[in-house]
């Protein structure tokens, strides 16, 4: 009779976890919208000559700081 409470209580955990994160993916669904809505109408605002700007120099950065992180 004792197995048969501990089942039955690890059913209802179960159930509790499942119902506490059921909406969770629809809102990261959203939110990973917006950043690319927002990213989208970032590259819109720049035009072909800001993104050409904009790449080289966060390219020039990264390879600024990757070339500092060299040993000597």
């Amino acid at each position: 009779m004792n197995k048969f409470y501990a089942v039955l209580t690890a059913l209802e955990i179960k159930k509790m976890q499942y119902k506490k994160n059921k909406g969770q993916g629809v809102i990261e669904y959203a939110g990973a919208l917006v950043v690319a809505a927002v990213m989208v109408a970032a590259v819109l605002a720049i035009g072909p000559d800001g993104i050409k700007t904009l790449f080289t120099s966060m390219l020039s950065s990264i390879q600024t700081y990757l070339t500092g992180q060299l040993p000597k």
